[in-house]
């Protein structure tokens, strides 16, 4: 079963949840359950997901906002909503999700330090690394050393490409 299977628990709105009471002030883990729990009773529904299920999405969030500088961490266990955040609730009031964070510099590269890495069975991993490399290096993309119609050229490409697609946009 997918997540926008069951109300209210998509990323966004878990997200906007979050955000809009971190607008209110400082909150928790706790106040986030709380809230959530809330708006399940006033819709007159049940979240249809285990509790600690429920708490580990929110807390998933909460540390996806607080890499992206959304959301700033007190000594107390609280977090506050930074400048940014109040940016971005702006912008996206109903809230966002892991496209949307990809725009700040420090959960981009975060995601790119934890994503999930080629076991190095692909026995053309070599190529994509020279054609993501040459992308860094600014070489163009005729660069391309591997004859046209080759799984090689192919997968040069897409190392090439897949490196301009994280380049800052702007």
């Amino acid at each position: 079963m997918f997540e926008d299977d069951f109300p209210l628990l998509s990323t966004p709105s878990l997200v906007a949840l979050i955000m809009h009471k971190a607008e209110a002030g400082p909150i928790t883990l706790e106040t986030c359950e709380a809230a959530l729990a809330d708006l399940f009773r006033q819709a007159n529904e049940e979240p249809g997901l285990p509790p600690e299920t429920l708490r580990q999405r929110l807390a998933e969030h909460l540390s996806d906002l607080e890499i992206a500088g959304i959301l700033k961490p007190e000594a107390d266990g609280k977090w506050r909503l930074t400048e940014r955040g109040v940016a971005a609730l702006r912008q996206h009031p109903d809230g966002l999700d892991q496209s949307d964070l990809m725009q700040y510099p420090e959960y981009a590269a975060h995601i790119r330090a934890t994503a999930h890495h080629a076991s190095g069975m692909d026995p053309r991993e070599t190529s994509y690394d020279q054609g993501y490399k040459a992308r860094r290096d600014g070489q163009p993309l005729t660069a391309n050393p591997y004859a046209f119609d080759s799984v090689d050229h192919q997968s040069w490409e897409n190392g090439w490409m897949e490196a301009a697609d994280e380049e800052p946009k702007g």
